[in-house]
């Protein structure tokens, strides 16, 4: 399964959330789960209960720094396509279609 994670702390002081959000990355990088940091969110890679532990715990340390926080999680589940790999998956096949490498 594949998840994107946007996690968007509202009502801060600060124009730049980076300070916020690097407690954010740093439990994503100990999960020991695959993903990709992205501008606007990070894709995880992994099965249900550890992706939404994941979640809850990125959420509950970005509230305990503002009054508020905003977290959407997008999730592509395929039956189809069991094992992991799909995060690398998923760009080589749009590269293939395209013709060459893309922007990452």
């Amino acid at each position: 399964m594949l998840a994107e994670l946007e996690i968007v702390p509202i009502g801060t002081e600060s124009p730049s959330l980076s300070t916020l959000l690097a407690e954010v990355a740093k439990l994503i990088d100990q999960s020991g789960l695959d993903y990709r940091v992205g501008a606007m969110g990070t894709v995880v890679e992994g099965e249900w209960d550890r992706i939404m532990v994941l979640a809850k715990q990125c959420h509950l340390a970005v509230l305990r720094s503002t009054n508020r926080v905003m977290t959407t999680i997008r999730i592509d589940d395929r039956k189809d396509k069991p094992g992991g790999g799909r995060i690398v998956q998923k760009v080589q096949s749009l590269e293939a279609k395209v013709g060459r490498p893309l922007k990452r």
